[in-house]
């Protein structure tokens, strides 16, 4: 070809048409030009279709690390609540009747002096982009946010462990007075010998050990308190950031909740404070064929379960059990599990009743026919 071209130039020269010549080479300097800016803007393109791939995997890396940091967070803020500020709050309410350091130092031994599981997040993907200088692909309002929640991340890990480094020093005062509430009961000494604990004279130490307590406790629930709104308010942004990415994406994620999951977990609504009457409105509300809840029987069944033998709620999970029979009416398990509870409660014509219907829907329930063989004998 481009001897082709050279052919043209030299023919127009020997033939003295100078005038030719040099528009020809115009036209072929501008056509070497255009091919320059078409290669320039196919690799562009190219260029920008990597750096869209690597974008979008970015960015589905940040949505999976937000949702494994908003889901961990509900727990954490349910135990803070929960476990820890409730007992605390309970305390306080009663130091005023306390009528001796003593009984402020036993009215203690019901608060939680371990730390919850703060939340430890996940960054790596913020830290990858930091390093390797790909931060610069996030979109300036996506990155701002996102490196702000890094930043409010890290505060809040470093002063919640800081607020119990603190209270480990502060309490450690009281166990160098004899206080140490899994060694030393303070009613006498069935743990260590009697001798040893009158040596020791840890009662002389009482009201020290008493104002060591108040004032260590007080400390962490404010400090926990201060965790709960910081935690409270990371979620908040996680799902703010989470709504930008998603969009970005084309919205291919439903909520947060649902990005490691397809379904969300009916134990967040128990975690939150709703009964079992609520829980069961919510999962009889759900679309079966696309529920936003796992309504799956074995599901909640499960939650059944968790009401009878964790949280000793007799009623709450019979109702549980009950709904299930209603949702998969032919399935054994319900019936068989429905039967145990009722049994538990000392309803045997229900409980035998139950697992009879067991039986018929699944003959080889080895459960069902040992339960009522035991309960043929009894009568």
């Amino acid at each position: 070809m481009i001897k082709f071209f050279r052919k043209i130039r030299r023919n127009l020269l020997s033939e003295g048409k100078t005038g030719k010549y040099f528009k020809y080479a115009i036209g072929e300097i501008v056509l070497v030009v255009i091919g320059i800016v078409i290669a320039l803007q196919i690799n562009n393109w190219n260029e920008k279709r990597k750096s869209d791939n690597i974008l979008e995997n970015y960015y589905h890396q940040i949505i999976t690390e937000l949702a494994k940091d908003y889901n961990r967070i509900h727990y954490d803020l349910n135990a803070i609540e929960g476990n820890y500020l409730t007992t605390y709050n309970e305390f306080v309410k009663k130091l005023p009747t306390q009528k001796s350091p003593k009984a402020i130092i036993l009215s203690s031994e019901k608060l939680n002096y371990t730390t919850t599981a703060y939340t430890k997040f996940n960054t790596n993907t913020i830290e990858t982009l930091q390093a390797t200088g790909d931060i610069k692909l996030i979109p300036t309002v996506i990155r701002n946010k996102l490196i702000e929640l890094k930043n409010d991340q890290d505060r809040s890990y470093k002063a919640s462990n800081d607020n119990y480094d603190y209270f480990l020093k502060e309490i450690g005062r009281a166990t160098a007075l004899g206080y140490n509430p899994n060694l030393f009961p303070l009613n006498g000494s069935n743990k260590v010998p009697e001798q040893l604990y009158k040596d020791l004279k840890i009662e002389d130490n009482y009201s020290e050990i008493a104002l060591i307590i108040v004032s260590s406790y007080f400390a962490k629930n404010k400090g926990e308190l201060d965790t709960f709104s910081n935690l409270k308010s990371i979620q908040e942004d996680a799902n703010s950031l989470f709504l930008l990415i998603n969009e970005e994406l084309g919205n291919p994620y439903k909520d947060i909740e649902r990005v490691t999951s397809k379904y969300k977990t009916l134990n967040k609504l128990l975690n939150s404070g709703k009964t079992s009457d609520e829980i069961i409105a919510v999962i009889k509300e759900q679309d079966r064929d696309n529920p936003e809840y796992n309504i799956s029987e074995r599901y909640i069944n499960s939650l059944g379960y968790y009401y009878l033998n964790t949280l000793k709620q007799q009623e709450d999970a019979l109702k549980i059990f009950k709904l299930n029979i209603e949702l998969y009416p032919e399935s054994w398990n319900p019936y068989d599990s429905y039967g145990e509870c009722l049994l538990l409660m000392g309803d045997k014509e229900r409980a035998i009743k139950n697992y009879k219907k067991s039986l018929v829907l699944n003959p080889d329930n080895e459960n069902a026919i040992k339960v009522l063989s035991e309960l043929t004998k009894e009568n």
